[in-house]
């Protein structure tokens, strides 16, 4: 059982589908009992870094997600979720150690949503059967720059983490649930390859 977190904000249609389409069995929840619980957690993506982490103290999840010791798997804003701040202050869960970058207030102009290359750097079992190069879709105006938990670049103004990993915490910059056959394959091997 994955257990999707639930802060209310979440973007979770598209995940949920995707997951549903792979057999995957699944719960939303915000339930501490629910979390502990499950084999696999997966922090989604959500409109908003802020509303997000208040939304993770409000529910008392912080000190639980900071301490999971079962695979994790951040995506996009929820991948921004693990890092220590972002640079307009807002505080994270601090698993990372890289702040998020919002790319509005660096007044950096990017068209978004858009299809990046990923190349990935350091062979991982969350990019098995992906192909080097390969596009997925990217909707954030954050970004975290290269640091030593990166397993994966972008290009936009400058590289940065398409994807990172530090002990059993993976994330991905990108939403693997609108990438098409390549995202599934990435939700899978999280599924499937990663314990």
């Amino acid at each position: 059982m994955i257990a999707i977190i639930d802060y209310g904000i979440n973007q979770t249609t598209d995940l949920t589908k995707a997951l549903t389409l792979l057999g995957v069995e699944f719960i939303v929840t915000h339930n501490e009992k629910d979390i502990i619980s499950s084999d696999k957690v997966i922090i989604s993506d959500a409109s908003n870094l802020s509303k997000a982490i208040k939304r993770i103290h409000l529910f008392n999840l912080f000190s639980l997600l900071r301490f999971l010791n079962k695979p994790t798997l951040g995506i996009s804003l929820g991948m921004d979720l693990l890092c220590n701040k972002s640079n307009d202050g807002i505080s994270c869960l601090g698993l990372i150690e890289s702040d998020v970058i919002s790319d509005i207030i660096k007044d950096v102009v990017i068209t978004i949503p858009t299809m990046k290359k990923v190349e990935i750097i350091i062979e991982n079992k969350l990019f098995e059967n992906i192909k080097n190069g390969t596009e997925f879709y990217f909707s954030s105006n954050y970004h975290i720059d290269i640091t030593n938990s990166t397993i994966a670049v972008a290009k936009g103004e400058t590289k940065f983490s398409a994807a990172i990993q530090k002990d059993n915490f993976y994330g991905v910059q990108f939403l693997p649930e609108k990438s098409g056959d390549q995202g599934l394959q990435i939700l899978k091997n999280f599924v499937l390859n990663i314990t």
